[in-house]
């Protein structure tokens, strides 16, 4: 090799030493590039101990991998120790390598000051290193050891600003929580006294309080979330849930929110979407409303388009859906930059967004951990899209109808508030269970040794022993019991549903539960476990809702009091109800949509109710399902009730509604199973 060749091959060896941040594969690089330059069998780069950080491994890159089998690499080590050649190379004039010559090859030794070792590896084909060649080569390391330590430094300086921006949020989630706490006291406090006698004027400045404290704690949990997130506290929860339910609530609240701001809401669902998932449904709901508001704010015009669709998966296990919102008005250049995952605090505030920046930018990460993606495209009006992955849940398990009683079934009930466990108590010996109670967790341990119960509930926070402790103690001290263990918790708080999973707890509610929520729990709980089943999965309100049958409830009513009433039950039990007021939009909406159920008033203002009744009938084709039309009136004679039956309505219900009627009703005119009257 002569003098000019050494050096223009050192000259573009060096061009491969680079200003990288990430150090390891810089290195590995540059050991590729010198091994094919040179002509040499293997290269290698080792730390040392001395510029290694604390607590971590002195860096070892090796071209190729192989390279420690390597005969001559092992024979340099049989003379050598890294401490005795770091010293060595220390002494020598020039910084000029070592070199080990033999019949096989030679191997060179140049020091990386301030870094380690670079070790080189060539074969007795390449010919002995020239003088030329040994000068350039001690030069070049100079210059990767400079670049090493400059990629050191610049590596714990971003590892030091990261951990000074974790501090700083985990410090902003911590004061956020020590608000957070008398913000809310003031909410409660504020809707407990809306519920006393007030004087107008205190009920409206009352209102004023409720509302602007409430908007507060959504602004400090908005804060929590991003902090949750930057920190990497944040929890994903892991619930089963009905998509499908979901998105059809927050369609119709989203429709009633834009109505008020004289928008329309345009939604498209281009597929069947999953009615049997597993995710975290308060997440989503979250994303998809703070979306979609920001789409009423900044959408292009009166009309904004929703779109909802189920993708085609190649893992069985799980279903891909995807959202997507159509006319934006703002520019899609800064939406993009505040849904990119690495956007920061000092990134979310824009011109274009303003405070709706924040919200943005959570919702992004919050998809980033939802195991989803958002982005935008700039075709037509341009639109924003979001995909996530739910896990697939067998659909075949029906919801069984709540039972009445439970003779000779045994219950222990444990609060240490009085009056919550006596109404707990009053309701479970009304459905025929034998009670036993207990005010502490210790106090339901010692009961629950001399005998066994069907079903424990339980308050999250006892004294002694809180709800978590005392399941995992009942699951370890009485394992082959299959007791069902039911916590109903005075304050819910994320990653309690975990939990739950981890110390066997069955099922989940937040206080105060219905007896109707009670006895849907209590029905499923004390089902016999099919056998091909390992555990229950655990039961939730979101669960209830969706397990029970979901029917499109068409009522026509004149009254607001009892539009008011009927809504409000349909409602909770987890039916999509449209009131109308006259016989023409009757008629008219009967026409146009499909309902499962139809509730009438018999004296409507501009028309009788059977009328209309009669109307409906006529626009049912022939060999069609028939729709179930149910009367109502405050006239509660058997002339009423005839006088429907006689004109094809189905039943008569008098008003007011009797919610224990009004269901069973219901019920009567349903099919079990998943899909009603269909």
């Amino acid at each position: 090799m002569t003098p000019s060749n050494a050096y223009e091959l050192l000259g573009e060896l060096s061009r491969a030493i680079d200003d990288s941040l990430e150090l390891e594969p810089m290195l590995q690089r540059f050991l590729a590039e010198m091994v094919r330059l040179l002509d040499a069998s293997g290269a290698a780069v080792l730390e040392s101990p001395v510029s290694t950080p604390p607590e971590q491994p002195p860096l070892v890159c090796l071209h190729p991998e192989a390279l420690p089998r390597n005969p001559l690499y092992g024979a340099f080590w049989d003379d050598w120790s890294p401490s005795s050649l770091e010293t060595a190379l220390a002494e020598r004039p020039q910084g000029l390598p070592i070199l080990n010559a033999g019949e096989m090859g030679h191997v060179l030794a140049a020091r990386l000051p301030g870094f380690g070792l670079l070790i080189l590896v060539r074969p007795a084909t390449a010919g002995e290193p020239t003088s030329d060649l040994q000068q350039g080569l001690a030069l070049v390391a100079m210059m990767l050891a400079q670049a090493a330590r400059g990629a050191r430094r610049r590596t714990e300086l971003k590892h030091g600003i990261e951990s000074a921006y974790r501090a700083r949020n985990q410090r902003l989630a911590d004061i956020g929580y020590e608000i957070r706490v008398p913000v809310k006291d003031i909410l409660e406090l504020s809707e407990l006294t809306l519920h006393t006698s007030l004087e107008q004027t205190q009920r409206h400045y009352l209102d004023l309080i409720r509302s602007a404290t409430a908007r507060l704690l959504g602004q400090i949990d908005e804060l929590l979330d991003f902090a949750r997130i930057e920190t990497g506290q944040m929890t994903i929860e892991q619930i089963p849930f009905n998509p499908s339910v979901l998105i059809a609530d927050l369609i119709d609240a989203l429709t009633t929110n834009a109505g008020r701001q004289g928008r329309e809401i345009h939604y498209e669902r281009l597929d069947a979407l999953p009615t049997h998932s597993q995710g975290d449904p308060g997440r989503i709901r979250q994303v998809l409303t703070t979306l979609w508001n920001a789409a009423l704010v900044f959408g292009q015009d009166d009309k904004l388009r929703v779109q909802a669709r189920r993708l085609t998966s190649e893992d069985p296990s799980l279903d891909w859906i995807q959202f997507s919102i159509l006319g934006f008005r703002r520019p899609l250049t800064e939406l993009q930059r505040l849904i990119d995952p690495a956007a920061t605090t000092e990134a979310v505030q824009t011109p274009a967004f303003g405070h709706s920046g924040l919200r943005l930018t959570t919702c992004a990460r919050l998809v980033e951990r939802l195991g989803g993606r958002m982005w935008t495209e700039t075709q037509d009006s341009g639109s924003l899209h979001l995909m996530l992955p739910l896990i697939r849940l067998d659909s075949s398990e029906a919801a069984p109808r709540p039972l009445a009683s439970w003779p000779g079934r045994r219950a222990l009930l444990v609060d240490d508030q009085t009056i919550a466990r006596r109404t707990l108590a009053y309701w479970f010996k009304h459905w025929g269970f034998e009670v036993q109670e207990a005010s502490t967790g210790r106090q339901a341990l010692d009961l629950a040794q001399g005998q066994g119960f069907d079903v424990y509930v339980f308050d999250s926070t006892l004294p002694e022993l809180d709800g978590f402790e005392l399941a995992a103690r009942l699951r370890e001290e009485r394992p082959t019991e299959r007791s069902a263990l039911l916590m109903l918790a005075s304050i819910g708080q994320r990653g309690d549903a975990q939990r739950c999973r981890e110390v066997g707890i069955d099922a989940f509610l937040t206080k105060p539960a219905s007896p109707r929520e009670l006895r849907e729990l209590l029905t499923r709980l004390l089902m016999p476990l099919d056998a091909s089943r390992q555990a229950r999965p655990l039961l939730t309100r979101h669960t209830l809702v969706e397990y029970r049958q979901r029917l499109r409830i068409l009522l026509v009513e004149s009254g607001l009091l009892h539009q008011k009433l009927a809504s409000t039950l349909l409602q909770e039990w987890g039916h999509e109800t449209l009131i109308v007021n006259s016989g023409g939009l009757a008629i008219e909406q009967f026409r146009s949509e499909a309902y499962d159920l139809v509730f009438l008033d018999l004296y409507l203002p501009d028309v009788d109710g059977i009328e209309v009744a009669r109307a409906m009938r006529r626009l049912e084709e022939p060999g069609a399902r028939r729709t179930p039309i149910i009367g109502l009136s405050t006239l509660g004679l058997d002339s009423e009730r005839e006088r429907c039956l006689e004109f094809g309505l189905d039943a008569h219900i008098v008003k007011p509604l009797n919610p224990t009627i009004l269901e069973e009703l219901i019920q009567r005119f349903v099919r079990h199973g998943d899909d009603p009257l269909e």
